[in-house]
C-alpha cells in the first residue's frame, strides 16, 4: 500500500493523520522500516567507536528511538537542515540523529556507570609500575587524539572557506550520517555522480589541508 510513496510522501501522510486525530500507525510503521538497516548502520558505528555493546542492542535503541521520533520528533522536524541553514533535510536524517543519539547516551552512561568509585584517602594504594605506565600511554593516546580532532575541524573549516560545496557534501555525508550518494545528491539537488565528485575532491583537499597544519605544527615545535 505504502511501497509506490517517496519517505517525504510517507511522512507527510503521517504528519496529516496526526494533525487530523487519526491513526497513523500504518504509514509510520512503513517508514521506519525503511530505515532500519541504516539505522543498524548508525549503531553499529557508535559501537565500533565505544568499543561495547551487542546485536541486541540495536532492537532496543531503534525502538527507543522510534519511540523519541514519535514523542517529539514528529513535531520538531522542520525539513531544515540544521547544519546547512537553507538546504533541505529528510525525516530519514532526522531519525538517524535521533537513533545515533540514542545509542551514544546509552553508552556514554554505561561508561559512567562503570568507572570506578572514589577511593577513601586513608584507603589508597601506590599502583605498580605497570598500570602507571598504562596510565600514561592512554593519557599521551587521548591527548593525541584530541590533537588529531582539532586538527581536523580546522581543516574542515578551512574546506568550508574555500571550497563550499565540497565541504556541504563531505559533511552530509560523513557528519550527518547520510549513508548514501543518492541520498546526498536529492539534499544537494545534484546528481549522484557530482556527489560522489564533489566528497572525493573534499577527501582530497582534507588530506592537503591536514598534511600542511601538521607540518606548520612540528615548525613551531622546532
Amino acid at each position: 500500500m505504502y511501497d509506490q510513496l517517496t519517505d517525504d510522501e510517507l511522512f507527510a501522510e503521517v504528519a496529516r493523520r496526526r494533525s487530523a486525530g487519526e491513526a497513523f500507525g500504518g504509514p509510520l510503521g512503513a517508514l521506519v522500516e525503511r530505515w532500519g538497516r541504516p539505522a543498524r548502520y548508525v549503531i553499529g558505528k557508535i559501537q565500533a567507536s565505544y568499543r561495547r555493546g551487542s546485536p541486541a542492542d540495536a532492537d532496543e535503541f531503534f525502538q527507543d528511538a522510534v519511540g523519541k521520533f514519535i514523542d517529539r520528533g514528529l513535531e520538531q522536524f522542520r525539513g531544515i537542515s540544521e547544519h546547512m541553514p537553507g538546504k533541505a533535510a529528510s525525516p530519514k536524517t532526522f531519525f538517524l540523529r535521533i537513533v545515533k543519539h540514542v545509542a551514544i547516551d546509552f553508552y556514554r552512561r554505561q561508561r559512567e556507570d562503570l568507572a570506578p568509585a572514589p577511593s577513601d584517602p586513608d584507603d589508597v594504594m601506590e599502583e605498580p609500575p605497570s598500570q602507571v605506565s598504562r596510565a600514561v600511554e592512554t593519557a599521551r593516546r587521548t591527548e593525541e587524539r584530541s590533537e588529531a580532532q582539532e586538527l581536523y575541524w580546522a581543516a574542515f573549516a578551512r574546506l568550508q572557506k574555500e571550497h563550499p560545496k565540497e565541504a556541504g557534501a563531505w559533511d552530509l555525508y560523513h557528519h550527518q550520517d547520510v549513508e548514501d550518494h543518492e541520498e546526498c545528491a536529492r539534499l544537494l539537488q545534484i546528481t549522484v555522480v557530482n556527489s560522489y565528485k564533489r566528497v572525493s575532491r573534499a577527501q582530497a583537499y582534507l588530506k592537503l589541508y591536514l598534511l600542511e597544519l601538521k607540518q606548520a605544527a612540528a615548525e613551531e615545535e622546532e
